[in-house]
């Protein structure tokens, strides 16, 4: 996902159009699917209204943030500020009482802390305190904040009588519509013609098959094999990430970045991975880019 919409973005189109777009006809795609297979349930107004807020609040806007801040941060080092959202999950669900206090998976989520510290760091020269890389990281993270507070929001508020991949369709379908009234309004019309023309629409419609296909698969995996498997992901990302980063972008990372991501790793995997844990709802897992 971070290789994608670094190509998308850096290939000059809009990041407000593209989340607007990848959110809308990713979730049409799993709607789609749910009428083939025929398991959908009506759509009343608590899913309406859960949706929208929902939608919106985790997946459009972090999304604008996270396009933001790819432009100036390496594929390798944002799919290791994204694998982190099970850290921040963690603290939200203590919070919010969904969690008990652990020492081990507290442990995890200071090795994430100063993993993130690391690659912050890295960004910051003897010229200027901010710098564009270090601003980039910054929005990365909002977004893993915004992407996290959505699952904690799901958990609490989810119909019962909804499937899990119709909520994750419903979600990105009504997310997406206050920012195309966004855009219809604003009647930027050129903008929407000038995207349809350039060579990155190639990869943005990309974006909006894997973007629902890996809800799909991150609902399935979960709802039949549980959350410790699905954290696997988490790890994958980073190494998928940075490969990708050193063969296409041909990024290379220094000392701080790469110490960074192994400790954000390991915090990952001690707030993850527990002994004995039972197959959960996947509600406590974070949504897919």
């Amino acid at each position: 996902m971070p290789a994608i919409s670094k190509i998308v973005i850096v290939g000059g189109i809009d990041p407000i159009l593209y989340a607007a777009s990848i959110s809308l006809f990713g979730g049409l795609l799993l709607i789609l699917v749910n009428r083939v297979l025929g398991w959908t349930s009506p759509l009343t107004m608590q899913v309406v209204r859960f949706s929208l807020i929902g939608g919106f609040l985790g997946i459009a806007i972090p999304h604008i943030i996270f396009f933001n801040g790819i432009q100036s941060v390496d594929v390798g080092i944002a799919s290791a500020m994204i694998s982190g959202v099970p850290i921040i999950i963690y603290v939200l669900s203590m919070i919010f009482k969904k969690e008990t206090f652990a020492i081990g998976r507290f442990t995890g989520v200071l090795l994430g802390l100063i993993g993130v510290a690391l690659i912050a760091g890295a960004g910051i020269t003897e010229e200027a305190l901010i710098t564009a890389s270090f601003v980039g990281v910054a929005l990365i993270l909002l977004s893993t904040f915004f992407y996290a507070s959505n699952v904690v929001y799901i958990s609490l508020y989810l119909p019962e009588s909804l499937s899990r991949m119709q909520a994750a369709a419903w979600m990105m379908i009504f997310g997406s519509l206050p920012i195309w009234l966004y855009i219809l309004i604003s009647k930027n019309l050129f903008l929407m013609s000038s995207t349809t023309q350039n060579p990155a629409f190639l990869f943005l419609i990309l974006h909006c098959f894997v973007s629902g296909l890996a809800y799909y698969l991150s609902f399935y995996i979960i709802s039949n094999y549980g959350p410790v498997i699905y954290s696997v992901a988490a790890y994958l990302m980073v190494a998928f990430g940075i490969l990708i980063g050193v063969i296409v972008f041909d990024e290379s990372y220094a000392t701080f970045d790469l110490a960074g991501v192994g400790l954000i790793i390991l915090g990952v995997v001690a707030v993850t991975i527990k002994p004995n844990q039972p197959n959960t709802e996947p509600r406590l897992d974070p949504p897919q880019t």
